[in-house]
């Protein structure tokens, strides 16, 4: 059985450290898309809202689900939405892997969607997107997915750990 970390408050005031270049690129370029047209930003919250309910389809058998869970970045809801979507569901691996890869998938997609719009809108805020994102990433992942009890099966946790032990 894997052992449970417990989550202690200096990790969660490193999580929203890690969420101000998140929360500072994610509104920004929702702004940025409604510049160009409302529908733009309808599709990036609609893409980010598509990702939470594959992630919700990850959450199923985590033991941090319905708690504090810096899941997928630790930007989404899906260990609430998991709470309320699947309620009674038991972990199965083909469900989890189902969820994982449409979930990554549709992430990228959200990733790569507004960049035509930025970079139009001027080259530097190309460059100020993938800062704030990389920022994120790095910070996310480097002071959270390292203690998760869930990176032996979370694909990110499993990038991460394998990529800090080389």
């Amino acid at each position: 059985m894997t052992k449970i970390y417990k989550w202690k408050t200096s990790d969660k005031w490193l999580y929203a450290l890690s969420m101000v270049p998140f929360v500072t690129v994610f509104v920004g370029t929702a702004w940025l898309l409604s510049l160009y047209s409302i529908y733009l930003t309808l599709t990036l919250i609609g893409l980010f809202l598509i990702v939470n309910v594959f992630q919700a389809g990850c959450c199923v058998g985590c033991p941090y689900r319905g708690h504090y869970c810096p899941a997928l970045c630790g930007v989404y809801l899906g260990n609430l939405l998991s709470v309320l979507l699947y309620r009674n569901r038991k972990h199965e691996p083909r469900f989890f892997h189902i969820n994982a890869s449409f979930g990554e998938s549709i992430l990228f997609i959200t990733m790569l969607f507004p960049v035509y719009w930025v970079y139009i809108t001027g080259w530097w805020y190309l460059i100020l997107y993938a800062f704030l994102l990389l920022t994120h990433f790095t910070i996310f992942m480097s002071t959270q997915c390292v203690k998760c009890s869930y990176n032996h099966t979370c694909p990110g946790g499993k990038f991460w750990c394998g990529l800090s032990r080389q």
